[in-house]
């Protein structure tokens, strides 16, 4: 039997409880900087049983979801829904909210702002990790469109000076068990050749991200995950559509194949239908209908059993390959 358990706190957080009998799921949003109320990590919290007196730690998925850096829906399908499918297998999971235009002060959406919003959620996940019952070596993140981006940005420059320099601390804290990137933008410099005369919106994204519609290669690249993949990356994983009308699937694929020559892990997944935004591959509007679910919703499995081959890697069958004696 569950129940409902709401809580407006003295210091303006908003803060929830679902119920289940010893159980609970702990939903709780926190502002992430004392003087701006536009970013914040929701969390979703597994509380272990009053009896067990020392709970094992969880391993935790941090969720970003999309929105072009215009906007940044936690309520929207790639928010709340994609933390609470993983909370339902024992993650310790949160939503980001980060900087964007609508609602970011002015000044405040240039990248790498969003990284250091990212640095931040990290590092608040860390400091609470006894509390939140968190193995602080088994957080993962995952991004849909733009926040795939920004997760593919910490994926591969964690250990660059931005984030240990920012906050004082080792690189090593940033660093993420693995990524997972669904329908991203890897790379600027392809995604405005191949996509601006068709659509806006990468023009929107530039001037947001950048601060202009048309920046510099040298820029493009800066700010492009796939120019920055080294062995550094954690093991990737990435899904599309190839009917993609907003950000070309090929992204995803120019992105394997750089983690494949880096010798980065990673798998990729690519889906006939889906377009872009296809969250948790159920129709946004009637996700109760079987027959408008989408194939490309198979990608929640099998994200789960990548995460959990590294988080367990006894789980992974590593047989001996028969043709590796063989030679034509």
């Amino acid at each position: 039997m569950y129940f409902w358990y709401v809580e407006i706190c003295s210091d303006g957080f908003r803060k929830a409880e679902i119920m289940k009998e010893e159980n609970s799921v702990k939903i709780e949003t926190i502002k992430l900087w004392e003087d701006r109320d536009d970013v914040e990590l929701t969390t979703f919290l597994t509380m272990s049983d009053s009896f067990i007196s020392n709970p094992v730690p969880k391993p935790a998925v941090i969720v970003c979801p999309g929105g072009a850096y215009m906007s940044c829906p936690r309520h929207g399908n790639e928010g709340d829904p994609v933390a609470m499918a993983f909370a339902m297998d024992g993650y310790q999971a949160f939503v980001l909210e980060y900087s964007v235009a609508e609602r970011a002060p002015e000044g405040k959406t240039l990248f790498p702002a969003q990284l250091l919003d990212f640095g931040k959620a990290i590092l608040t996940i860390r400091e609470h990790a006894a509390e939140w019952y968190i193995d602080v070596n088994k957080i993962s993140i995952i991004g849909f469109s733009a926040g795939a981006h920004l997760c593919g940005m910490l994926a591969t420059t964690w250990h660059e000076p931005l984030l240990a320099d920012h906050f004082h601390v080792e690189p090593e804290v940033f660093r993420p068990l693995s990524a997972m990137l669904i329908y991203g933008l890897f790379d600027y410099a392809f995604q405005n050749r191949s996509n601006q005369e068709k659509s806006g919106l990468s023009l929107d994204m530039n001037t947001h991200v950048f601060g202009c519609p048309q920046p510099p290669l040298e820029e493009e690249e800066k700010y492009s995950p796939i120019c920055h993949v080294s062995d550094n990356t954690p093991p990737v994983f990435l899904a599309a559509a190839i009917d993609d009308g907003m950000v070309p699937s090929i992204q995803s694929v120019r992105m394997a194949e750089k983690l494949h020559m880096t010798g980065v892990p990673y798998e990729l997944h690519m889906f006939q239908y889906g377009d872009h935004g296809f969250s948790l591959g159920r129709n946004l509007f009637e996700p109760y209908r079987e027959e408008k679910a989408h194939a490309c919703a198979a990608w929640l499995p099998l994200a789960k059993t990548f995460l959990m081959h590294q988080i367990s890697p006894e789980t992974t069958d590593i047989e001996k390959n028969p043709f590796a004696d063989f030679s034509l």
